[in-house]
């Protein structure tokens, strides 16, 4: 091979390779352009997760620090006891007791339909109200139960369904049950007062509740507390005047009579004379606050006593005869002549039974409307007016409960003359059966008007408003009332003397006139007669049946209500140590007999029975007969008059 050609050939193998080196070096290296650019790049992604840092750690780090919260930090409440109710002895009248509220995630339970039939069991639930109730809640929530007992709360969590939640609540019990329910009212579902006294005294019932932070982990399990625990502060606990076993009688002996007479509604208060403290305070219809769902009807939950103003009839006389005597309109010793019907303004007054001339004794004692409209007729509007605000009508009671009423006491100036005659007679006025109460007791402890109360730590408040000899003569006259021919023999006790009023009044029938066959009945009175010690107040509205006046309907409500409540506060019957009582003449007896059988004078047995003559004495005739010391037995002497008088009412219209 030539020289040159070698040459040629190594020339070119070393820019061969001077050019490999070159090639390789520039794949080694970016250019320039294209580095910039990955710089860029880079800084900005630094720049941006910077910002982002600096965003999520200064701006948002509030919001941050809430989704935290929310995720692991919990509020749990501690509640405490809602305050007790109680009665004058301590026995409780509404009791807070623990419970169980179970709540669902219906988007979970909707995935074990299978179990559901079981759950409805668990729960007393009819299938298909559970699935009702799942279908009404939310997506996620949904109540099934709230308030209910801890033993079902047991039963359902047993099961272990998914999705099925458990909350500790409260629930109230109420001891008596029906007994007391208008009065005390309920609570609601977020166990807050709702209706009654629990609405009444809420806030003094009411816990506080308290609020402790806590952290807790996925399971909901609680990790560790923040801050300092607070302890949940209890209700206050409130304490009547009321005596349960007065509270059961009254209310038996009332819903009885409801049912008997199919009254509308009724209501009873017993009162202490000298303190004004509510004993007993009884309104039916009623219903049972124990039984879930019970208490449905409106009507059950009011307390009729102090809600529902009524005309009472002829338990307004003794005041209208009080403000006669205070002003002297008419002397104590008056008489009347009450055989022919009053005309004033045009509207007849009579009486159910024709009399002749009768003294304000007997206008009491018979119930004569002729003879109340005379004496008020005699006595000034103003002065008529006056008393009956004295006494507490048309004004608004101081208890504070809910549905408190007035009534109505139009201004004396707006008196036709005929609302001056039928006022006395209890027409265009209407009263509460608490006021009533309270009014009567002014007439029973000598002519102070006592205030109502229904706490036990309250301390009486009186004033005068009747001189005390006026006070004195009714409640002597009242006590004729109650004794044999009297309008209220149905309200006499065996052994204790007893006065009293009937009232019986047409209810309006709301066109300007009046239901001639459904009436408000009325009974109020005071015993012991001669030195009285409690008070009771009865009446029954909108009865229809046959003998529905305020002497068979109301009258033996007092007569079994009254007893039991002498029991209770240990007053003894006054007979065994002298007193008056009524015998059935035996046949072929003569008044001289009669007088020496008793050691009296003929004449001072004719004047204990206010008789003008000695006729001759028929046998069977009811006479009055001074009781012989020591003789208890006669005590019972007019028990079988009493129940075979109102075994006879009943049975021939009074209902079943």
């Amino acid at each position: 091979m030539p020289t040159s050609s070698r040459q040629t050939k190594a020339t070119d193998g070393v820019e061969s390779a001077s050019q490999r080196q070159t090639q390789q070096r520039h794949c080694g290296q970016l250019p320039p352009g294209r580095a910039r650019l990955a710089i860029m790049v880079l800084l900005s992604l630094f720049v941006l997760d910077l910002g982002r840092d600096l965003y999520l750690q200064v701006i948002q780090q509030h919001a941050l620090r809430q989704q935290g919260r929310m995720r692991y930090l919990r509020p749990m409440v501690r509640r405490a006891p809602r305050g007790e109710i109680l009665a004058a002895n301590g026995y409780p009248l509404a009791v807070s007791t623990t419970a169980t509220t179970i709540w669902a995630n219906p988007r979970v339970v909707s995935r074990h339909r299978s179990l559901w039939p079981r759950l409805a069991r668990a729960l007393h639930l009819p299938l298909q109200s559970l699935e009702e109730r799942l279908r009404r809640g939310g997506e996620a929530f949904a109540y099934l139960l709230r308030q209910a007992p801890p033993s079902v709360g047991r039963a359902v969590q047993r099961l272990h369904i998914p999705g099925i939640h458990l909350a500790g609540s409260s629930h109230t019990y109420y001891p008596l049950g029906p007994v007391t329910t208008p009065f005390l009212g309920l609570v609601n579902l977020a166990h807050r007062g709702a209706t009654g006294l629990e609405l009444a005294y809420n806030g003094w019932l009411s816990p506080r509740a308290t609020v402790d932070q806590a952290f807790v982990d996925g399971h909901g399990q609680i990790l560790r507390f923040l801050g300092k625990h607070q302890r949940a502060t209890p209700g206050r606990s409130l304490q009547l005047s009321i005596r349960p076993q007065m509270q059961y009688w009254t209310y038996i002996a009332l819903e009885d009579s409801l049912h008997r007479f199919h009254a509308i509604d009724g209501s009873a208060v017993i009162l202490n004379v000298h303190t004004g403290h509510i004993l007993a305070m009884v309104s039916v219809p009623s219903c049972n606050p124990n039984r879930l769902s019970a208490c449905t009807n409106p009507a059950d939950l009011v307390d009729n006593a102090v809600h529902q103003a009524f005309e009472p009839g002829s338990v307004m006389k003794p005041f209208v005869v009080a403000a006669a005597l205070a002003s002297h309109s008419v002397a104590p010793s008056a008489r009347f002549n009450v055989f022919h019907p009053l005309v004033v303004d045009g509207y007849r007054i009579t009486d159910d039974v024709l009399h002749h001339v009768l003294s304000i004794k007997k206008i009491l004692k018979y119930s004569s409307c002729i003879g109340a409209s005379k004496i008020a007729l005699r006595t000034p509007r103003k002065t008529i007016y006056d008393l009956y605000r004295a006494v507490g009508f048309g004004r608004l009671p101081p208890l504070g409960l809910p549905g408190e009423t007035a009534g109505i006491l139009p201004h004396w100036q707006h008196w036709s003359q005929a609302r001056h005659a039928t006022i006395a007679l209890g027409y265009g006025v209407s009263v509460t059966t608490l006021q009533l109460a309270d009014a009567y007791a002014a007439i029973a402890n000598g002519g102070d008007y006592v205030r109502p109360e229904l706490l036990k730590a309250e301390h009486p408040w009186r004033r005068r408003v009747m001189p005390r000899w006026v006070a004195d003569t009714l409640r002597l006259w009242l006590q004729s009332v109650t004794r044999p021919n009297g309008t209220g023999i149905l309200a006499a006790i065996p052994g204790y003397r007893v006065a009293g009023k009937t009232g019986t009044a047409d209810m309006a029938n709301g066109h300007g006139g009046f239901h001639h066959h459904t009436t408000n009945a009325t009974f109020v009175g005071f015993a012991p007669g001669d030195h009285p010690r409690l008070v009771m107040a009865v009446s029954l509205r909108g009865s229809h049946i046959q003998w529905n006046f305020g002497g068979i309907e109301a009258a033996p409500v007092f007569r079994v209500a009254m007893s039991h409540a002498l029991r209770e506060m240990d007053i003894p019957p006054a007979c065994h140590s002298g007193g008056d009582i009524y015998i059935r003449v035996p046949s072929g007896l003569t008044w001289a007999l009669l007088a020496q059988r008793y050691g009296l004078d003929t004449a001072a047995l004719q004047r204990l029975n206010d008789l003008p003559d000695t006729a001759q004495l028929d046998a069977g005739e009811l006479l009055k007969v001074p009781v012989p010391q020591n003789q208890r037995t006669l005590c019972r002497v007019q028990t079988p008059l009493i129940r075979r008088a109102q075994a006879e009412i009943w049975s021939e219209g009074g209902g079943s």
